[in-house]
């Protein structure tokens, strides 16, 4: 595995005993490159955990879509009160991905910002440390060849260089010690953000589960006092309610323009697009949307370069092929 840029500095500054070694500075280096490896693995175990749930979320919505198709309506009044809990179930999931994958990513990207400041001030030090080491071999040849006028200049230059080094040493002396108590604050911040957000996920799951048992119980007693009787009218009135939250209510937010179409597959939004015409959607990066069938299906195909996608709000419309990522296959619904 190749050395990363802030090990390789490291590896020059501490090299050979040609080399000027600063081991307080090397020693806030070393922490400063396990700081970033450890970044970089935040980032990736990030994007397995949004993915992973992103699984877990459309595994979720078929067997919940599934668990309705389980009740005789005409038997149960509160099938609609299954449906809209399937339905808020689905939407906090969706809220959810989309905000932790939108404020967690803010959050890593700026932390990697951070690091792309510091890593300017060790490249200085790096170059002078360099320069220093050169021009100071320079000078011990020149004394043993006894060339007066090149050892007077260069040692000049050996001074001013010493001086930078010194001087530069004992600014990231001060400043990488800040910069590692700086870096622990923001992972503090990050950590908070995180369980605040998983916190009112399963906050909202819970009020929706309570919710439908609440009503659940309710309807017991109901049909205990009725034995059991539903009348016609309701009965028809709630089949055709049925009916139509039956093909909506895993859709997040708002009713699609288009009701004859399947789910593909999910994916994730690598570049900003914004539509052109008005059966184009706008993309955003790092957004998760639905891949979905083209009305016809000897026309669903990725070969002129569009595809068909739902975003979260419910909006439809063509985009890019290559400016989505496929995540995950979904099964065809039974």
């Amino acid at each position: 595995m190749a050395k990363s840029f802030f090990r390789s500095v490291t590896d020059q500054i501490t090299g050979g005993g040609s080399k000027t070694t600063d081991i307080q500075v090397v020693q806030a280096i070393n922490r400063f490159d396990e700081e970033h490896s450890k970044l970089e693995r935040l980032k990736r175990e990030f994007d397995k955990y949004t993915q992973a749930k992103l699984v877990f979320d459309n595994a979720t919505i078929r067997f919940f879509d599934f668990i309705c198709s389980l009740t005789d309506f005409s038997k149960w009044p509160q099938q609609r009160t299954l449906v809209q809990s399937c339905t808020d179930i689905q939407r906090t999931d969706s809220e959810y991905l989309q905000r932790v994958n939108r404020q967690i990513n803010l959050n890593i990207n700026s932390s990697f910002e951070i690091f792309k400041k510091m890593q300017i001030r060790i490249t200085d030090q790096d170059r002078i440390q360099h320069d220093y080491d050169k021009t100071r071999k320079q000078y011990q040849s020149s004394i043993k060849r006894d060339e007066k006028i090149k050892v007077d200049r260069i040692k000049n230059e050996l001074d001013q260089l010493k001086s930078a080094l010194g001087l530069i040493n004992s600014e990231l002396r001060d400043e990488l010690p800040k910069f590692h108590l700086d870096l622990q604050y923001h992972h503090i911040q990050f950590i908070k953000e995180l369980f605040e957000l998983n916190g009112k996920y399963h906050k909202n799951l819970y009020k929706s589960h309570t919710h439908f048992m609440k009503n659940l119980q309710e309807d017991v007693s109901t049909s205990l006092n009725n034995s059991g009787n539903v009348s016609k009218i309701e009965t028809e009135s709630s089949i055709t309610d049925y009916d139509k939250q039956k093909v909506t209510y895993c859709t997040p937010l708002s009713r699609p323009k288009r009701t004859d179409y399947k789910v593909l597959h999910q994916a994730r939004v690598v570049h900003d697009y914004k539509g052109e015409n008005e059966d184009e959607i706008d993309l955003i990066k790092d957004e998760y949307i639905s891949v979905i069938s083209f009305e016809n299906e000897e026309d669903n195909t990725r070969d002129s370069g569009w595809e068909y996608g739902e975003k979260l709000d419910g909006s439809i419309g063509l985009f890019p092929v290559n400016f989505a990522v496929r995540l995950y296959d979904n099964e065809e619904k039974q």
